[in-house]
Formats: structure tokens, C-alpha cells, sequence
């Protein structure tokens, strides 16, 4: 499947601006259409920081992965959820322009597991109760329950993110995934505090009901790890990796002029 002489009228990504690091692999994805398969606000300020700005197409993917699936290694949960993600967009946007296909979608899937793992296998310090992915809660109560639980204690916060880019072999595309884990440390917070977080009605609409980045930060004590892996997107880990993966001539195929 190859490109028309032209290219659409779709704005391609414009990662390099005078206050953005100039990483070699910036540079190369500087006219490339690259896309990020995500609505959230978040993600997009964290590409923005670098002054990199994809194209924002959004998934349409159920995200309902059944967690039993993936008892025992819940890490393999949100690489599972993003590759979903990124190929529902490639593959949509292909079928909108099979001449226009994008060089790269970026997707990610932000968790938080309660306990950690580590924790509860035989020899942790909980070993005995179970593990869980911790969703964004459906109300109130369910958020005071979740937050409860972590007083005092450790969840851990799981991206996982996919590119998808074009190959000249069958499905036509490849996906490649990697992950990124923070833990947090929580305060043992009263049942006030929990409860005048809940109220300012932060954290709702977020994996775990707590936004780090926000009032959130006033019940944690500490993390171990990249912080904005908590806030949706570990990026230094994802530029490294994608960089690497160029190095390797991963993308060549792909990106050749």
C-alpha cells in the first residue's frame, strides 16, 4: 500500500519549537503524521510540554478487557487495553484514506493495582488478599471505599503504551508495547480528608479515583517512579524506547521518504 504524490490537507505533527529539546528522533518525526489515540487532556499537556503536537484522534475501543484474564499479571492489563486502542484508530483512519495512513499512533492505558502484585504473592507483605485493577469508580461511595483501602498503604500506577506504525507484510501494520510502574505511597488519611476530597469532586473520572496532579496530592506521601507514568503518560521512558527502536531501523520501512 503506498502513498499518493500528495499528501491531505491533515495537520502533520510539529514537534520541534524554540523551547523543545531537539532529540534526533523529534526531528525525524517532524513530518510524519503522527497520531495520539486519546481524549485525554492530560496526555496531550504532557506532549505539549515538549512541544510535540500529534494529531488527537481518539479510540473507540470498549476498554472492557475482562480483568480475570489477566489474574496474576495485571501489568499485562493496560499494554493490552493500549495495543487495542492504537489499532482501532490505525485501522480506521486507513480505511477514511488508504493513501494517507499514519506514520505512528501513540496510544496508552493508565491502571492502578491495589495491592501491588509484588505484594501479594507468596512471600509479600499482604500475601492472602487479591489483587485488583482499580477502575475509575462509578460514584461517590465507590470512590470513598477505594481510597479508604489505600490509606496508609501502596497502589500501583501501570501505563501501558502502544505505537502502531505501516509494514509492507500482512495485517498491512505492526504494534509494539511497553510499560512503565510508579508506586504511591499513601498518607493515612482520616475519614475527613477522603471525605473533602470526595466532595471537591476531583478524582471521579480518574483509575483509582485520585488525580496525583491535582488536590489528589495532599493524600500521598511519596511515589517510587516517574510521576507522569501517574498522570497518564511516562514520557522520558516512551522517547528513549521509540528512540531506540529507530536506532534498531525498526521504522525504516516504514518512514522512508
Amino acid at each position: 500500500m503506498g502513498k499518493a504524490p500528495s499528501k491531505s490537507s491533515l495537520t502533520r505533527s510539529s514537534p520541534v519549537g524554540p523551547k523543545a529539546l531537539p532529540l534526533p528522533i523529534f526531528q525525524k518525526l517532524k513530518d510524519k503524521r503522527v497520531v495520539l489515540a486519546s481524549a485525554s487532556p492530560r496526555r496531550k499537556e504532557i506532549f505539549a510540554a515538549a512541544d510535540f503536537h500529534p494529531e488527537i484522534v481518539p479510540s473507540t475501543f470498549a476498554e472492557d478487557l475482562p480483568h480475570s484474564r489477566f489474574q496474576g499479571r495485571l501489568a499485562d492489563y493496560p499494554i493490552a487495553t493500549g495495543a487495542e486502542k492504537a489499532m482501532e484508530v490505525y485501522e480506521r483512519l486507513v480505511k477514511e484514506n488508504e493513501y494517507d495512513p499514519p506514520d505512528l499512533v501513540i496510544s496508552a492505558d493508565t491502571v492502578v493495582i491495589f495491592p501491588p502484585e509484588k505484594d501479594t504473592v507468596e512471600g509479600g507483605q499482604y500475601h492472602g488478599e487479591i489483587s485488583e485493577v482499580l477502575e475509575k469508580p462509578i460514584n461517590k461511595h465507590e470512590q470513598i471505599r477505594s481510597l479508604s483501602s489505600m490509606s496508609g498503604r501502596q497502589c500501583e500506577v501501570i501505563t501501558g503504551v502502544s505505537i502502531v506504525y505501516p509494514t509492507v507484510e500482512a495485517p498491512g501494520f505492526k504494534v509494539q508495547s511497553i510499560s512503565a510502574s510508579t508506586l504511591v505511597q499513601f498518607y493515612d488519611n482520616s475519614k475527613e480528608t477522603i471525605q473533602a476530597y470526595v466532595d471537591s469532586e476531583e478524582g471521579i473520572d480518574r483509575a483509582g479515583g485520585f488525580a496525583i496532579q491535582g488536590l489528589g496530592g495532599v493524600l500521598i506521601e511519596k511515589i517510587d517512579g516517574d510521576y507522569n507514568n501517574c498522570v497518564g503518560f511516562p514520557s522520558s521512558a516512551v522517547w528513549r524506547w521509540i528512540s531506540e527502536l529507530d536506532s534498531e531501523g525498526v521504522f525504516d520501512e516504514a518512514w522512508k521518504e
